[in-house]
């Protein structure tokens, strides 16, 4: 992997002119001059409805009132100060005074913790409402933080560059007549004010631009937001005139948004997490409202942590959880949890080990968290190998579980479509995670199971992990422990509540020494156990 001139603070007048770059990008985007969108504003939060394409109108025509909110971390989520390797001895060598210590996590299993500041979300973990992928990205990384954005955004190889999202391009010209005939309400919705990649079809997207809730009065109102008359004669005007136009022309879906906005009362009161809190406070309303809208996605930004990040992360990662939790809350208040999934994701991960300003540069693979009611909660990988002979050339972690596996089982399993649509839109096929109940990684159909059942852990015999698999036919408090030979407890790898369906849990046995191992389940009155090998 090539590295990344700005993607170190070494990098010095390139690491600038890289964020300069991206700052540009973002003002024009905000303006509407990379494509024909827009945000107005509810509660000061600027909103962005767009949709125009064929994979938005296919989701609003499909009968579920299911939701995919993805929050985008923007500038690089330190993965391992975020799910710390508390185990893992590299870990604190590589990183001497921004580790996280042990004792200050909150623990998910025997070798990993989140962040002390991710404590809000203990709540959803103990309830199997949270699950965590592991070592998530894609081959031949890329350290910018535009190409390695765009490429999560059109899920393209990263030699690829494509002007479409992987959204968008779902059933590209299957409702030729959609700019003619629009729906009455966005088929997607952007929370922070920037144009999407994600959203673009061949025939862009479509949206408004308001100020405040007073211009979004004067728009239902008027019919139009800004005076295009009486502009100055010059370039600026010219320019001016241009944004005005594009904004006065994008309104067609403000009164449905205001309608489902005010059909509710307000709650951003209640909502930590600062914007973001406000963002998905704004989105709470518009799905319980009845908007219509399939896809949210809003944005925490501030993760690019190159210098002092101790303090610096821990504010943000207690924004983002603080947010979730209320969000969530919210929802539940209302019985709309069980239709709502959210997903995290950042453009890339950060090195391994610490730089000299007390931050951390560039990397590459990172944790995603999925939430929600039917998520199969818990974690998914293994631990990040942090070892100088597993990692890449560039001394980055090496990716596990490619990003458009989450897509493909979130579009397949979430919103039901077609694998064949799912493929051609990804490129090709992904194999799918089981962190949606009733997710099935095999082509038969799933079904729930009539008895419980501990399936044989497979492959077998292992090194260092394996997966283990069992099914139940109704929700309830799963306990999944291994012993060694003497009957000594040497992992818990599960302690909570599961759904009905199939569910597997990995065991990575890196730390232990070759043998045979016994793992037992209990479930209610059902208690099983079966052996397995381990050989180094």
């Amino acid at each position: 992997m090539k590295h990344i001139k700005g993607s170190a603070l070494e990098d010095g007048i390139h690491h600038d002119h890289h964020h300069d770059s991206c700052s540009r990008r973002e003002f024009l985007s905000r303006l509407g001059l990379m494509a024909a969108g827009g945000a107005f504003m509810l509660n000061s939060t600027p909103v962005q409805a767009l949709g125009s394409s064929s994979l938005f109108r296919r989701l609003a025509q499909l009968e579920t009132d299911k939701v995919l909110v993805l929050i985008q971390l923007g500038g690089g989520n330190d993965g391992l100060n975020t799910v710390v390797p508390i185990e893992n001895d590299d870990y604190y060598n590589l990183r001497p005074t921004i580790g996280i210590p042990k004792n200050d996590t909150f623990r998910l299993n025997d070798t990993l913790g989140l962040h002390p500041s991710m404590t809000p979300l203990e709540g959803l973990w103990n309830e199997g409402r949270m699950g965590v992928i592991q070592n998530v990205g894609y081959p031949e990384p890329n350290l910018s933080h535009f190409r390695s954005t765009d490429i999560w955004l059109t899920a393209s190889d990263s030699d690829e560059e494509l002007n479409t999202g992987w959204a968008g391009r779902y059933f590209e010209g299957e409702f030729p007549d959609f700019n003619d005939n629009p729906t009455d309400f966005p088929l997607a919705v952007q929370i922070g004010g920037t144009s999407s990649l994600l959203f673009r079809g061949s025939n862009g997207n479509m949206g408004l631009t308001v100020g405040n809730i007073n211009l979004l009065e004067r728009l239902i109102e008027r019919g139009v937001l800004y005076d295009t008359d009486n502009l100055p004669p010059t370039i600026y005007g010219s320019e001016m005139n241009f944004v005005r136009t594009i904004a006065n022309s994008s309104n067609r879906y403000a009164v449905a948004i205001k309608d489902a906005h005010d059909s509710v009362n307000d709650n951003a009161d209640d909502y930590g997490g600062g914007q973001l809190g406000r963002s998905l406070s704004i989105v709470s309303r518009l799905i319980k409202g009845d908007l219509g809208s399939r896809i949210y996605l809003v944005s925490l930004p501030g993760f690019d942590t190159h210098g002092f990040q101790l303090d610096r992360h821990s504010n943000l990662l207690r924004l983002l959880s603080e947010s979730i939790r209320d969000f969530y809350n919210d929802l539940s208040n209302d019985g709309r949890s069980g239709d709502v999934l959210t997903m995290t994701f950042s453009e890339f991960g950060r090195r391994v080990f610490q730089n000299n300003s007390q931050g951390t540069d560039h990397g590459t693979a990172a944790p995603v968290f999925i939430f929600g009611d039917n998520v199969n909660g818990g974690v998914y990988g293994t631990d990040p190998k942090l070892a100088e002979e597993d990692l890449d050339e560039s001394f980055n972690l090496q990716y596990e579980t490619d990003f458009r596996q989450v897509y493909t089982t979130i579009l397949n399993e979430w919103f039901e479509l077609d694998d064949a649509i799912t493929a051609d839109a990804l490129g090709g096929e992904f194999e799918k995670i089981p962190f949606i109940e009733g997710v099935s990684v095999s082509n038969e159909p799933e079904q729930t199971p009539l008895t419980f059942r501990l399936d044989q852990n497979y492959p077998n015999p292992f090194n260092p992990t394996t997966n283990i698999s069992f099914n139940l036919p109704e929700a309830g408090t799963v306990r999944l422990e291994v012993f060694d030979i003497q009957g000594r407890r040497v992992s818990m790898l599960a302690d909570r509540r599961f759904g009905a369906g199939n569910h597997v849990v990995t065991f990575d046995a890196r730390n232990l020494s070759s043998g045979v191992y016994i793992y037992k389940l209990r479930a209610g009155n059902f208690a099983q156990s079966k052996t397995m090998t381990l050989i180094k």
